[in-house]
């Protein structure tokens, strides 16, 4: 089943990351800061298999100093099968600049999902390509875009009936690197899941995001609060 082999790929990712938070701990050039990401996300279900989501973002850096970011992403899934569907969004990014100016920038998302239950753990994985323009109208390289692999595992407990505690591991590959395809950035999550009503919920977490295999890597500490409504 495709969705088997996804949950493969992602256990070899989540293995390669927990690998690579150990070794971490010894690199001596990095740069750290602590975040704040904040965001609404409404889901709209429009017949069985297909639903459209939007969402509203806003990520704060420099130790919760300033707003580094903010976004708007609209979205919409296919449900291929119960366990498999794909999607596709676009997101505009205002991304903070050296000048406190904030520069546009547009990425297009096309995903690959697959669920599984394991009794009360829900498994999900996800295959991302995302291309992002950056600069269009102020950088000689405006309209060559960044293209990105994204791979993400998550496992979600339900040990009781509105407390859903959950946790998460990402990878990112850099696609159309000048050197070649290059693995430069994971991410590792978890915190916990309240759900106010089976329309609504609430998400509290931490989040770990880290730059590696270049000279100054950056990691980011983040606090992440995300508000979920379903229509």
């Amino acid at each position: 089943m495709p969705h088997k082999y996804m949950f493969s790929i992602m256990r070899s990712n989540l293995l390669s990351i927990c690998f690579l938070l150990l070794c971490s701990t010894v690199s001596v050039a990095q740069v750290n800061d602590a975040g704040l990401w904040t965001s609404i996300n409404l889901e709209k279900k429009i017949t069985k298999k297909i639903a459209v989501d939007l969402s509203q973002e806003f990520r704060f850096n420099e130790n919760i100093s300033e707003l580094g970011s903010f976004f708007t992403e609209i979205s919409a899934q296919y449900k291929l099968h119960k366990n498999l569907s794909i999607g596709a969004g676009y997101r505009f990014i205002n991304k903070r600049e050296l000048d406190d100016s904030y520069e546009k920038r547009h990425r297009m998302l096309f995903d690959l999902n697959a669920k599984e239950k394991f009794s009360k753990i829900a498994v999900s994985a996800r295959i991302r390509f995302q291309s992002q323009y950056s600069g269009v109208n102020t950088s000689e390289n405006g309209k060559v875009p960044d293209n990105y692999l994204r791979t993400k595992l998550s496992l979600k407990y339900d040990f009781e009936k509105r407390y859903l505690p959950y946790v998460s591991a990402e990878t990112f590959f850099h696609l159309n690197n000048p050197d070649g395809i290059l693995f430069d950035n994971y991410r590792v999550s978890f915190g916990i899941e309240y759900e106010f009503t089976k329309r609504s919920d609430i998400q509290l977490g931490y989040l770990i995001d880290r730059e590696v295999q270049v000279s100054n890597p950056w990691t980011s500490y983040i606090t992440t609060i995300a508000y979920n409504y379903r229509f």
